[in-house]
């Protein structure tokens, strides 16, 4: 009995053990499993309409004595008020966390600063040193902004679409992931106003339009865009009026239909009232330009100028050295807008473009990507400049201008598609009058419809060899009327794919009319103004105050405080930062999560020195763990052979007893 006893309780003893582990890991698992549903609703929940969006933000500390020394090292006379810190990336992120909590992660990208203010256990935000994401082309270290844009896709783990944020823009109303983005329009694109001049004396609308002009054949007009090379040409010096151009129409605007390129006799110096008259009397096919409305915003901007220059005059000395400086820290900044439009003439053809407004922008990883591999030779000289310069790519302006350009050949088949509504394989008289009324001006003139008619006759004669070509014009044909396809009248033939695909004169007409679409969806959106608001910060405190106030009164989705101080003023930059700071606390005073609590900072001023203390923090927490995990197994060991022990001492003395209660 003592020997069939002993293996029944072990047996015993060891289903219980594995019924418990089993009922443990059931547990586990289950935990597990319910916690990834939640996590699956809730981000279904957040992107049921949208992709999920990250937001990237470029940040440097100006104040940081290292940063100021490394900048003189490569720069004999750097523009310090340029990386000025004044807090703005902190009130940015609280603005962030009230108006557009919808935003999965914040990445920084930094030079390896740390803001002192930043929480750094917070698992929504990241800091991105620019060697993390640099490439082979990009030379570091680098305090171009121009440079450091172009890397800000390789972030690992950045969503698809993201919003790309300055750290002087700030949210002032609710953000909606359809301000940027809508699934029926694509991307909204803000602009502002247009390129500057290549030239004083010649606007763009100039270069390459067909005529010659003798303020244009520069090589930063790109040579009038080859206009000066035929020599039926002859150069004017006479500069337009106010008194050439028309009344302002209803809504503010003057429009002008004219062709976009000039007849041969006429010239780009004529007034436009002349210019009209002969596209009139040349009887030319009219597309609306926006020759009159540029000029008179040219005549605008110029008139604001030359009140600010009195303004001047009679204002003192700080106000025009705050001016000049102003103007020069521009000077860059408009001159690559320059070159960057001159590149987009080059490969996309001589086009009215405007700058972007200062909002936030919505960028996208592959459109970035694209971008980049079609300008790469531009973008490599970009990124080797340590500072922006003029021959710098503008990153916002070559994105949206990238994605507004670009275009891809639509087949004639997808064109027919296009136009059969029904989807019966044929074009019927409806979907006819649908496609001619794209095509030709309305109203829609009798002649044209004829012409459709001739062409479709004649394709469809050639390809049946009816009769010869000599008598198709002259011989009536009466062709059978499909249900709901063709009117009572009708005698146009069946037009099908095949007819049309086979059809020279249909094809090339599609082509021409329809076959370039563009690649990406978009929309320009006309009511920046709602959106977005700009501020200039200069040495001037009555004017700061007066912008500070405009901005508390009607702050807009988009708010963005550009500091323009010049070194000239230390007591009144002071004040202003300290006008700045209360104007900050006064729209966002609690703390957001993204900071550390009040009376603490940040041990470490750069993300080298906390990634080293990190991972020696990690290596030490590591061997702990591994001691205190070996202490406890040397434990259990000894914990087991002692209760072996008095196990077997007690199936012992039990078996004893049993042999004895045999007996």
């Amino acid at each position: 009995m003592r020997l069939c006893f002993l293996p029944r309780l072990a047996g015993t003893i060891r289903f219980r053990c594995c019924c418990l582990v089993t009922v443990l890991a059931l547990i586990t698992f289950l935990y597990l499993l319910v916690n990834m549903i939640i996590a699956h609703s809730r981000k279904n929940q957040c992107t049921t309409c949208y992709e999920i969006i990250d937001v990237v933000y470029t940040w440097v500390n100006g104040s940081d004595q290292q940063f100021l020394d490394k900048i003189a090292h490569y720069s004999e006379a750097p523009d310090k008020a340029r990386y000025d810190d004044k807090n703005e990336l902190k009130y940015s992120l609280r603005s962030l966390e009230k108006y557009a909590p919808w935003i999965r992660h914040v990445y920084i990208v930094t030079n390896g600063q740390i803001p002192f203010w930043l929480d750094l256990d917070n698992a929504k935000v990241q800091l991105i040193q620019h060697a993390d994401i640099a490439d082979d082309d990009t030379v570091l270290p680098t305090f171009s902004s121009s440079a450091i844009e172009t890397l800000i896709h390789r972030i690992p783990g950045l969503s698809k679409n993201f919003l790309y944020l300055n750290d002087d823009i700030f949210l002032g109303a609710p953000l909606f992931p359809d301000d940027l983005l809508t699934l029926s329009e694509g991307v909204k694109v803000f602009t502002a106003w247009l390129v500057p001049d290549c030239a004083p004396d010649c606007p763009w609308m100039f270069v390459g339009d067909g005529s010659c002009d003798s303020h244009c054949y520069l090589e930063e007009c790109q040579f009038d865009g080859g206009d000066c090379d035929h020599s039926d040409y002859i150069e004017h010096d006479h500069e337009p009026k106010d008194e050439d151009y028309p009344p302002v129409t209803e809504g503010g605007e003057a429009f002008v239909d004219v062709p976009k390129r000039l007849p041969r006799g006429a010239k780009k110096s004529e007034n436009i009232r002349d210019i009209y008259e002969i596209f009139v009397q040349s009887n030319l096919s009219s597309t609306k330009q926006l020759v009159d409305k540029f000029n008179r915003e040219k005549m605008k901007s110029n008139k604001v100028s030359s009140k600010k220059s009195s303004a001047r005059n009679d204002g003192d000395e700080h106000e025009e050295k705050s001016e000049e400086a102003m103007t020069k820290s521009q000077d860059i900044f408009a001159h690559s807008l320059i070159h960057t439009n001159k590149i987009f003439n080059k490969v996309y053809g001589f086009k009215n473009r405007k700058v972007l407004a200062h909002v936030g922008f919505l960028l996208n990883v592959d459109i970035v990507e694209a971008m980049l591999r079609r300008f790469r030779t531009e973008f490599i000289v970009t990124k080797n400049h340590r500072f922006r310069e003029k021959d710098d790519l503008q990153y916002a302006f070559t994105y949206y201008h990238f994605l507004m350009s670009e275009s891809r050949n639509k087949s004639v088949s997808e064109i027919f598609d296009d136009f059969d509504t029904d989807n019966s394989g044929t074009w019927s008289d409806r979907e006819i009058r649908t496609l001619l009324a794209k095509i030709y001006n309305l109203p829609l003139d009798w002649s044209a419809v004829r012409y459709f008619e001739e062409v479709v006759t004649n394709c469809s004669l050639q390809q049946n060899n009816f009769v010869p070509l000599e008598h198709q014009l002259d011989q009536r044909h009466i062709y059978p009327t499909l249900v709901y396809e063709r009117y009572e009248d009708s005698t146009i033939p069946m037009v099908t794919k095949n007819l049309v695909l086979r059809c020279h004169e249909l094809t090339d007409m599609m082509r021409a009319n329809f076959g370039q679409v563009p690649l990406y969806r978009f929309h320009i959106n006309q009511k920046t103004g709602i959106y977005s608001n700009f501020k200039m910060l200069t040495s001037n405190i009555t004017q700061v105050v007066d912008a500070l106030d405009e901005l508390r009164k009607n702050p807009k989705k988009f708010n963005c405080i550009n500091d323009n101080l010049t070194e000239d003023n230390p007591e009144e930059n002071q004040l202003i930062s300290a006008l700045l700071e209360d104007f900050y606390l006064s729209l966002f005073p609690a703390r957001s999560q993204f900071e550390l609590e009040n009376n603490y900072r940040n041990r470490f001023h750069y993300y080298d020195e906390y990634r080293a203390w990190l991972d020696r923090k990690r290596l030490i927490r590591n061997a702990v763990y591994g001691v205190c995990l070996l202490i406890f197994l040397v434990c259990a060991k000894m914990l087991c052979f002692r209760h072996k022990g008095k196990f077997a001492r007690t199936l012992v003395l039990f078996g004893s007893r049993a042999d004895y209660s045999t007996i």
